[in-house]
């Protein structure tokens, strides 16, 4: 039976125009600072270990091409290695210390990790090592940053807001490419063409941190760990409205009545009681779908080609560095354009189960179609780019457009609404872990995959994407609308006692909307 529609159940008080505030918006995209770096990085290291001057500066001019695998495997992976860890602190400091220390803590990370990137001098340890502190910065942040965007948000734009995070990721994403391009036209030939990029990490970083200081915690965070009033302050600011606002206090109804919920099943609390909560059910249904979500989404393909984008577009004919460096930036600009668009306008209007469908549709038939040229026509024995090559050419970047409106922002959307309180950070913290285990084998695996299986490369994700169809179309709901407590109700879970869980369950199996009766407890 295919995964069931949710009606948007909303609540009784309508929503005022005042919770579309400027002020929540740019909450969203201070704490978005963190994906900013995330993206930067996903860019910029592939194409600069490309530059002449960093291969003479780690002795790689003249290194075997394996060496020169090796040395790109372990300088992208090591970053990923740092995430899988740092992504696994999002439970333990982000449900203790709150979101917003959180944060703090993944901006110094990467900070000091960023610096020693940037002053190794050639020193492979350096560089290695700053990676992977690096990476404990951007683990940690990868996954806070859309839990924290979540709480805060509104349900009816909650998938706009948190998109912020993934138009953040683009960002960064486009100007690592153009740096990258950049230095190359326009800088001398010497160490500081690579020094450069990496000293740039060092802004969105410190941003990151001095962010921190003008955001607010999470309402929901604050009234599960410090007192109701604490958490309605918070929220009466993010929604622009007075405390004593209807809409206010039946939103902080809402979320105290689950955290009362919280009390009453887990008194004890802490890592113990969170992984206990994870045998129940409707919490497992939750951690396969989202694990299962990430996967599909590294099996994409496309942090392959944001990695090694230069030998990728190499690989189906683009020859010499500038071409392949001005093509990958045009890759950027596309993959910006598409979130702005799929994040802004889409995901709160059509939902996340069609954008995952339908953008696996558009990259399936690219992949299948690059991988074909490249077993036909052979591009690598040919110094032109042929007609064929300029359709792959044209197939990356429809590749880019489908991976925008589905894989690349929704799963974090997803994956930061499903779980209810009780787990919310252990659940994106395990989806988080995921993302980056899987980014760790792309990063370790790619360069030999393009230089051993060429088009089989392709083939590989083109398989991934097409079996990512039928999952989503069978085990993944729909949650557009929804608020974080009512999401709980969809997923199984008990939920709050002012949703009537019968009829959203009568709605869910297609009966009309109207069948839906929400209740507000009187207290």
């Amino acid at each position: 039976m295919p995964a069931r529609h949710a009606p948007a159940i909303a609540m009784s008080t309508p929503a005022p125009k005042e919770i579309y505030n400027v002020y929540v918006y740019l909450t969203a995209m201070v704490a978005s600072m963190g994906a900013f770096i995330f993206g930067y990085d996903l860019a910029f290291i592939g194409t600069t270990i490309t530059l002449k001057p960093f291969n003479k500066d780690f002795s790689l001019t003249h290194a075997s091409q394996s060496e020169k695998d090796a040395f790109s495997a372990n300088i992208v992976s090591l970053l990923q290695a740092g995430c899988f860890f740092g992504s696994l602190a999002v439970a333990p400091l982000g449900d203790k210390y709150g979101r917003k220390p959180s944060l703090l803590i993944a901006g110094v990370l990467f900070v000091i990790g960023s610096l020693m990137q940037t002053v190794s001098f050639g020193h492979v340890w350096a560089m290695f090592l700053g990676r992977a502190i690096g990476g404990l910065g951007v683990g940690l942040a990868s996954g806070v940053v859309p839990l924290y965007i979540a709480e805060l948000s509104p349900p009816s734009i909650r998938g706009r807001l948190v998109g912020i995070y993934e138009i953040s990721v683009q960002t960064g994403t486009c100007i690592g490419f153009w740096i990258c391009y950049g230095v190359q036209r326009h800088m001398a030939a010497n160490s500081a063409q690579w020094i450069t990029p990496f000293a740039v990490q060092l802004i969105p970083g410190g941003l990151l941190i001095i962010g921190m200081f003008f955001v607010p915690e999470s309402p929901r965070w604050l009234a599960q760990h410090k007192s109701r009033s604490a958490g309605l302050a918070v929220l009466s600011k993010l929604r622009g409205l007075e405390d004593d606002h209807p809409y206010v206090q039946e939103e902080m109804t809402h979320i105290m009545d689950t955290i009362n919920d919280v009390f009453e099943h887990t008194p004890n609390g802490g890592l113990i009681a969170q992984w206990k909560e994870l045998a129940i059910p409707s919490n497992r249904r939750r951690i396969l779908v989202g694990v299962f979500i990430f996967i599909f989404m590294q099996g994409a393909g496309s942090n392959a080609i944001n990695y090694f984008s230069p030998r990728i577009f190499k690989s189906i004919g683009l020859t010499g560095q500038s071409t392949g460096l001005y093509a990958t930036g045009i890759y950027g600009i596309v993959r910006l354009i598409c979130v702005i668009i799929a994040m802004y306008y889409v995901v709160d209007k059509f939902g996340r189960r069609s954008m995952l469908m339908g953008g696996a549709v558009i990259m399936l038939i690219a992949m299948w179609f690059i991988g074909a040229y490249i077993k036909i026509a052979n591009p690598g024995a040919s110094p032109k780019l042929t007609a064929g090559g300029y359709a792959a050419v044209t197939f990356i970047y429809i590749f880019a457009v489908g991976f925008c409106f589905s894989y690349a922002g929704v799963p974090w959307i997803y994956c930061a609404e499903i779980f209810p309180i009780r787990i919310r950070g252990l659940g994106m913290a395990l989806c988080t872990a995921t993302h980056w285990l899987f980014n760790f084998v792309i990063a370790r695996s790619v360069p030999y995959m393009v230089s051993n299986i060429g088009y089989g490369t392709y083939f590989v994700f083109a398989t991934c994407l097409t079996l990512s169809i039928p999952f989503v179309y069978f085990f993944v709901p729909e949650t557009k609308g929804l608020s974080l407590e009512e999401i709980d109700v969809l997923f199984g879970g008990s939920g709050p006692s002012f949703i009537d869980a019968e009829a959203l369950e009568r709605a869910e199996m297609g009966e009309k909307a109207e069948a839906l009766r929400v209740e507000r407890v009187q207290v």
